[in-house]
């Protein structure tokens, strides 16, 4: 059950990749202020994992939802940044949240993703919700869902910076990430390259946290299908030997890179 919340966490890092319009008015200071306040609450209860208390921030439209999906397993969270609509009744909040992600063969990490919520003002107060044509868990967008038959199905670009098309189910892309290189020598200052191609039909979206003390660079991080990354490194006088973990949005994939400090 991790596993899933881990990639529907990833998921939606991917597909709210994207900045708040230059000109967006700016909110009554209570307004913002009443809004902040209840998103802290939100997710300060799914940090402490008391999710029946969580319940009193949801929508009435929204509570069965909640009771029906996983729950989110966050270390850590950081609001960052507010998106307001319709004359400030509505809202998408950007939090940044650190969750523990584990794979086999692979050690625990933490990744530390940028995670969209959506929010609505009624009977006086703000309240978490899903908008139930395209289905959001607190944790992100997940799909759109057709009406009248619940089949799932690509949802529509909604702005500059997310894909066109998102896919049917996280697993489009699994097996079909591949690195070039599956082990490397670095020596000195040198610098070694790892190409990395996306081969499955959709977009991916690469990620890496420090790793290992080494000094690496990774353009661009977010491929289209059949286009490639390239991974600069180089050692560090704190570099270690050991494996390189490149995580693989959406579908959590790790693909491991050897690495060797000489």
């Amino acid at each position: 059950m991790r596993f899933r919340i881990a990639i529907a966490v990833l998921v939606a890092a991917a597909c709210f990749a994207q900045t708040a319009p230059p000109d967006a008015p700016k909110p009554p200071a209570d307004v913002d202020q009443a809004l902040r306040a209840r998103i802290n609450e939100f997710y300060g209860l799914l940090l402490k994992k008391e999710y029946r208390k969580a319940e009193a921030l949801i929508a009435d439209d929204t509570k069965d939802y909640y009771y029906g999906i996983g729950k989110p397993d966050f270390t850590k969270f950081e609001l960052l940044e507010i998106r307001y609509s319709e004359n400030f009744t509505r809202a998408t909040a950007i939090t940044q949240c650190a969750q523990k992600v584990q794979q086999p063969g692979f050690p625990l990490g933490e990744w530390n993703l940028k995670v969209p919520s959506l929010w609505k003002y009624e009977n006086g107060n703000w309240y978490w919700y899903v908008n139930q044509s395209v289905v959001v868990s607190p944790v992100g967008i997940v799909q759109k869902v057709e009406a009248g038959n619940g089949a799932a199905v690509s949802a529509p670009a909604i702005a500059s910076g997310i894909p066109k098309e998102f896919a049917k189910t996280p697993d489009f892309a699994l097996g079909k990430v591949g690195a070039d290189k599956k082990m490397v020598t670095l020596e000195g200052d040198k610098a070694e390259k790892v190409i990395i191609v996306n081969g499955s039909p959709g977009e991916i979206r690469l990620s890496m946290p420090k790793q290992l003390g080494l000094d690496f660079q990774l353009e661009p991080a977010v491929l289209a299908a059949g286009e490639k990354a390239v991974l600069t490194m180089r050692a560090t006088k704190d570099s270690l030997s050991g494996v390189l973990g490149v995580q693989i949005i959406p579908t959590g994939e790790i693909l491991t890179i050897q690495v060797v400090v000489k």
